[in-house]
């Protein structure tokens, strides 16, 4: 519940950002990259300082400017802090957090939900044809699953990622591209054997004795005890390509 909770915030945010920058809040303090917000306050240069909220000792005055001299007026920004204007306070320069949190949640839902369907599609696809069709068909897709579970998927996307190649991948791009490695790798490995033990069922043995053909056997009987394993799977896709994302975008 504290999971769904969290997950249904930063919806919240992604889908509320959009409208705040439209309606409610100024660029020049709300943009995530260049909206700065300081607050200037002007001090008197004097030699020995009587009042520190107006005055500034000539010492300290120097260390931003050597070229003062007593009596000069030194304007002072610095960032407001916590407040009504700024809920989680601002950065060092200036930049409100909160609406970076919230810039940030859109690319990172993207990236997530892109890559949680894609790896349950592909997994659930090669698991499938994999148990019910066997033979040379579950020898070719195994390999293939061997060969991208020796790539791991979010190192894999970090190479990619910050090669020239990931200059054009967009979140959607990135959630699919993680999705088919990690879906094709692991995640297909671990629904293929659940796939064969229910293949081994006797409600399956029923239905092609009644004479259900392949479509029916995979859509009704195979793909419905996937499901719930194919979830937990999804939420580690979830995790792997958020964090490889974030990783790119740090480096």
């Amino acid at each position: 519940m504290l999971g769904v909770a969290l997950l249904g915030a930063f919806v919240i945010m992604a889908v509320a950002y959009p409208i705040l920058m439209r309606t409610a809040w100024d660029p020049a303090k709300y943009d995530p990259e260049i909206g700065i917000d300081f607050v200037v306050t002007e001090k008197i240069v004097v030699v020995e300082v009587t009042d520190e909220a107006t005055q500034m000792g000539i010492t300290e005055a120097k260390l931003r400017d050597p070229f003062v001299v007593p009596g000069d007026v030194i304007e002072i920004s610095t960032p407001p802090g916590f407040g009504w204007s700024h809920l989680l306070g601002t950065d060092p320069t200036g930049r409100d957090v909160l609406a970076m949190v919230m810039a940030g949640a859109r690319p990172a839902l993207m990236v997530g939900i892109s890559a949680a369907l894609t790896t349950a599609i592909v997994a659930i696809g090669i698991a499938v044809f994999a148990a019910y069709y066997r033979g040379v068909v579950d020898g070719v897709l195994s390999r293939l699953s061997d060969a991208l579970l020796l790539l791991p998927a979010p190192l894999l996307m970090i190479i990619i990622g910050t090669s020239p190649i990931g200059d054009h991948f967009g979140p959607v791009v990135f959630g699919v591209v993680y999705g088919v490695i990690a879906g094709g790798g692991a995640a297909a490995i671990v629904l293929r054997s659940q796939a064969l033990v229910t293949m081994q069922r006797q409600f399956v043995e029923a239905a092609r004795s009644v004479g259900a053909g392949g479509r029916r056997i995979m859509l009704h009987h195979l793909l419905p005890h996937l499901l719930p394993l194919a979830a937990v799977l999804m939420l580690i896709g979830v995790t792997g390509a958020i964090v490889a994302d974030g990783f790119i975008a740090f480096l």
